[in-house]
């Protein structure tokens, strides 16, 4: 393998079809040794940020095999290196000879293969076809992204290693056949989730993908009756619930963190309370679990009524009490078949989540590194603890720590708790190996304030921190951090006539059907609206819907009156005004 060529370019305007159009794509050859940076070589640039360019997309690489094949293909004689918007032209490395997560190293620099390249119009002006983008899609020579990881030179004439191969070996031709034309092959996700190296916006469509799996029974599902079946405390706050179908017929599947929306009847309630609970136990059960708190009134406040639905639950619901519930759902999931190392945070009864993720990396036999933090204030309200600590003697790759804030005389040091305080940055930077992990939090605000921007101060990509926040996302972060490129998603195409205009913030942005949401998009283009859920639940990205039409790709547990619309869920059937 062999470097035949080094193509750079700044963004410049060109004029097509009467319309001003700022691109990248007209990279030529240089001359020399070329000092490769991590976001992009020297002299080279790009224009649209969302579908281009970053740490993950820092160069891009064709193969001159290819040339002869597009020559035929379109007639034509007049390629020069760079023809493709390649910054590498390169020999020897075939889109089906490449895996994501290969290591090469060309010069004095080490590149590691991120994912397929994402075609869009731009392309087609470069070669001056109309429609190329999705004629080279649907040819699977794409060539591919490269993520810089040792910064150096390079230069036409180099010679090409391959340092290591991915142990996944999902070469890019699979990667982009799982993207764009095979949308229904829930083991090519798994496989996918389990390269480590897969840029964020790529590994977020798969993950988002599995999530969605369900949705089709969803979008129409009746509300089904689920039966108590037994009822356990775990501690004095906190009991958990064992939910079988009345119907006999097998639950529906539900990947570990994902949470059930109930319709509660309750007493004294003057309509059905809706509420969602975090599943606490690993899938392929015959059950469901339900680990819940009771909600007492604020201390000092008599005027605040304290939780209707978790006191329902542990008052009235018993053993034999029908349950109106729907298919499982949400975003916050782990994919157990996957292979890097997991650090699970929870505070409270923010573990819930957490150990179905927990459970479900044992039951799938995994030996992935699996970190487990948990606060608590005493062994009084700490839930499931003995389970976790029994989970850690059986399974060597899985390490627990549990702090108490306000331990009891009778709390024991290495049966109950391992030590005294919260659970915060500074334990975890001190008790982990390294920060080559995925994180995933649940918990109380201030919990996950401290833990999600310390992760941030710490250097963790907010691509590897995942959680669970029933509550605006603001909160979390300064408003700046909330939308971040891990929501945007890979563009397959670029620019349909529907256009989404923003109006509180005078945005406006082409729809582009490779997001999954009018959310996505937003977040796209550097908005920060509220979120929480994002699948229809808790109405905190509730906007007004000033014009257009929308359609919603997972049905809203409770709908939004006319003249609304929950952006996390929805997406334009024509162009629309969004109140954003």
């Amino acid at each position: 393998m062999k470097l035949l060529s080094v193509n750079v370019s700044l963004p410049k305007e060109i004029t097509v079809k009467g319309k001003t159009v700022r691109t990248g794509i007209f990279k030529e050859p240089v001359q020399g040794r070329v000092r490769v940076n991590k976001l992009n070589l020297e002299g080279d640039g790009q224009a649209d940020l969302i579908g281009h360019g970053g740490e993950f997309r820092a160069v891009y690489v064709y193969s001159f095999d290819n040339y002869s094949h597009w020559a035929r293909e379109l007639g034509r004689t007049d390629f020069t290196f760079g023809q493709f918007g390649e910054n590498l032209t390169v020999e020897g490395m075939l889109d089906q000879d490449v895996h994501v997560g290969d290591i090469f190293r060309i010069g004095t620099a080490l590149f590691e293969v991120t994912q397929p390249r994402v075609p869009c119009y731009k392309l087609a002006i470069k070669m001056n076809v109309e429609g190329f983008y999705s004629q080279i899609l649907a040819s699977g020579r794409l060539g591919f992204y490269f993520r810089v990881l040792e910064e150096g030179e390079v230069g036409a004439g180099d010679l090409i290693e391959r340092v290591k191969v991915d142990a996944v070996g999902m070469t890019i031709i699979e990667a982009n056949k799982l993207m764009y034309f095979d949308k229904d092959n829930l083991e090519g996700f798994r496989k996918a989730l389990g390269v480590a190296a897969f840029s964020p916006g790529w590994r977020v469509t798969f993950e988002d993908r599995l999530a969605k799996a369900q949705a089709t029974t969803q979008t129409k599902e009746e509300f089904r009756t689920l039966i108590v079946n037994r009822k356990v405390p775990e501690s004095e706050t906190i009991t958990s619930f064992y939910l079988v179908p009345k119907d006999g017929k097998p639950l529906a599947p539900f990947l570990p963190g994902q949470f059930l929306p109930l319709k509660l009847d309750i007493p004294g309630q003057w309509k059905p309370v809706l509420r969602t609970y975090s599943l606490s136990d690993s899938p392929n059960r015959d059950h469901y679990r339900l680990t819940i708190k009771r909600e007492l009134a604020p201390p000092n406040r008599p005027d605040v009524y304290p939780g209707a639905s978790s006191n329902y639950f542990h008052d009235q619901v018993e053993s034999g009490t029908p349950l109106l519930t729907k298919s499982p759902r949400g975003k916050f999931f782990l994919d157990p078949h996957g292979e890097t190392g997991v650090v699970l945070l929870s505070a409270g009864v923010g573990l819930t989540p957490l150990i179905s993720m927990l459970n479900a990396i044992v039951d799938a036999g995994s030996n992935r590194p699996t970190w487990f933090f948990h606060g608590s204030r005493n062994s009084r309200e700490h839930a499931l603890g003995k389970h976790v600590r029994r989970v850690a003697e059986e399974n060597s790759n899985v390490h627990v720590h549990i702090r108490y804030s306000r331990p009891l005389p009778e709390d024991t040091v290495g049966r109950d708790h391992d030590d005294e305080g919260h659970v915060d940055i500074e334990l975890v930077k001190r008790l982990l190996p390294s920060t080559d992990f995925d994180f995933y939090l649940c918990g109380p605000t201030p919990f996950m304030k401290s833990l999600f921007n310390g992760l941030l101060a710490w250097g963790i990509p907010e691509s590897r921190i995942h959680y669970e926040f029933f509550g605006p996302a603001s909160a979390l972060a300064e408003r700046a951090k909330v939308a971040t490129p891990k929501r945007a998603a890979a563009a397959a195409e670029c620019c349909e006539e529907i256009e989404i205009t923003f109006s509180k913030s005078g945005i406006k942005a082409n729809w582009n059907p490779s997001f999954e949401s009018i959310l996505d998009l937003a977040e796209a283009n550097g908005l920060s609206p509220d979120y929480s859920c994002r699948s229809g639940i808790c109405h905190t990205c509730k906007c007004t819907l000033e014009e257009g039409e929308v359609e919603y790709v997972l049905e809203p547990l409770d709908p939004p009156g006319q003249g609304s619309v929950l952006i996390c869920c929805s997406k334009p059937k024509t162009s629309v005004v969004v109140q954003a």
